[in-house]
């Protein structure tokens, strides 16, 4: 990762915040500017292989126990940026294939028809790429990554024009791409509660619902494509039926939130998939909201509306999507969608980490100031045990939590009866992301302790605090030599 540059990007894409976004400099809205680098650094952004990693500590692991990341009008990105309004309906920045790398698992794909025999991506009145392309990134997914297992919704785009035909094409589509990937069973029970390891191994990688407007107006050669003709030749399913899924429609954070709030305790759980979306809409409401678009001050981009949700409001802050899932962590999260998952990869970190085995901090500590000069440990366990969440993943934000200093934060932890170390540098601004799946990417290492022995030392090194253990009765306990 090239911070510096990552930093001068950032600052480009903020300087050209308000021309890009105002509606009297860009006034039909081309897709330029669009942010590509997140507000807050985050060094592992790709979990292609989560859910097969998972399934090998917990076989058991169902569906219907998991927080599954998803992205919403996934096949937007293919919406080309010179298009006017282009800005306005792309809500993802990055390829299904990418999405799916980044960790999404629930895709939703908005379609129509595209021309004769052609059944293309749609976001309103804005054309994207063809399904059949979206569709070998799945395909192609599937096959490398044969542990993973994806939803996918599709969605006749509301006011385009899709005829009988393109609808009967589109479901061909799929089911030829897919195949004997797809799960064809009518038993949502079934497909919630089996067992990941157990659908993957028999090559079941795939449940493809069918939002409610494709069965509008389908009638192909005298055959209705009703909701059981659709089940009984394709196996695919009614997205009412199975899974719970609301549009807020509303522009405000905090309005979002809360609603998500009430319906996950009210919702989760309940037999079917919950898809939380967490998805901002643009709107215009009157005068001052007009004036606001037309001089950059407001916006009708989604890229520039996630901005207060994924970024930090204010600098050595924390974003107001991360206090949401720090305080509400332990609710039954299913599905939670996003637009533009590429700006929020501590977010998505964070998601994917509730999935995985108990994280046990067992010593923390901190050290302020300069690393190359002698700076004093002090036990800071308490305070970083209370940011692991679900008991699963350590999650900081270094700003708020230690102050704006910068500095060292060494950790022993324990995951799964081992036990291991790793030294972080941070400043202000650092996020800190850590669980079973991402803990030896971000530089863990195992601390040796042998049958039979007692006690022992281990230096993680990097400026780190040296740590000291011993073994009582076969628990083990860790402390560090203090000046104080």
């Amino acid at each position: 990762m090239n911070i510096p540059s990552r930093y001068w990007r950032r600052r480009l894409e903020t300087a050209m915040t308000c021309p890009s976004t105002s509606v009297g400099v860009n006034c039909c809205q081309f897709a330029c500017c669009i942010p590509s680098v997140p507000g807050i650094d985050f060094p592992i952004g790709l979990y292609p292989d989560w859910m097969g990693n998972l399934i090998q500590s917990c076989p058991e692991v169902a569906l219907a126990d998991l927080v599954i990341p998803g992205t919403h009008d996934s096949g937007s990105y293919s919406i080309d940026g010179f298009k006017p309004f282009a800005a306005v309906g792309r809500t993802q920045n990055v390829s299904v294939l990418e999405q799916m790398h980044r960790g999404a698992r629930f895709l939703d794909i908005r379609v129509a028809g595209g021309g004769k025999d052609l059944v293309s991506i749609w976001h309103g009145c804005l054309q994207g790429a063809s399904l059949d392309a979206i569709l070998a990134d799945v395909h192609s997914f599937c096959q490398d990554f044969p542990n993973e297992f994806l939803i996918i919704e599709l969605v006749a785009e509301f006011g385009r024009d899709f005829s009988p035909e393109q609808k009967l094409k589109c479901l061909d589509l799929v089911k030829e791409r897919l195949g004997d990937k797809i799960f064809v069973e009518d038993d949502i029970k079934k497909v919630l509660t089996t067992p990941v390891k157990q659908l993957t191994d028999s090559g079941k990688q795939v449940c493809v619902l069918v939002h409610n407007r494709m069965y509008e107006k389908f009638e192909v050669d005298g055959v209705d494509y009703n909701e059981k003709q659709i089940v009984e030749k394709y196996g695919f399913f009614n997205s009412s039926a199975w899974m719970r899924s609301k549009w807020h429609n509303t522009r405000e954070v905090s309005q979002l939130m809360e609603w998500n709030l009430e319906e996950v305790k009210a919702e989760g759980k309940k037999g079917k998939f919950l898809n939380n979306q967490l998805c901002l809409t643009p709107g215009v409401a009157g005068a001052k909201d007009i004036a606001n678009l037309v001089l950059g001050w407001g916006s009708l981009q989604p890229a520039r509306m996630v901005g207060s949700m994924y970024n930090p409001p204010q600098k050595f802050s924390t974003p107001l999507l991360h206090t949401f899932f720090q305080k509400n962590a332990d609710e039954n999260w299913n599905i939670v969608m996003l637009d533009y998952i590429d700006l929020c990869p501590a977010l998505m970190s964070l998601l994917v980490g509730f999935n995985f085995s108990p994280f046990e901090i067992v010593l923390a500590t901190v050290q302020y100031g300069n690393p190359n000069f002698y700076r004093p440990s002090m036990s800071v366990t308490s305070k970083v045990q209370s940011h692991v969440l679900r008991n699963k993943v350590l999650f900081l934000n270094v700003g708020k939590d230690f102050g704006t200093n910068f500095g060292t934060l060494t950790l022993a932890y324990r995951v799964r009866d081992k036990y291991y170390s790793i030294v972080i540098h941070f400043d202000g601004s650092s996020t800190i992301v850590l669980n079973e799946y991402n803990h030896m990417q971000a530089g863990s290492k195992e601390i040796p302790i042998a049958d039979g022995e007692e006690e022992g030392t281990f230096n993680p090194l990097g400026g780190g605090t040296v740590l000291n253990w011993t073994k009582t009765d076969g628990t083990v306990e860790f402390d560090f030599d203090s000046p104080f």
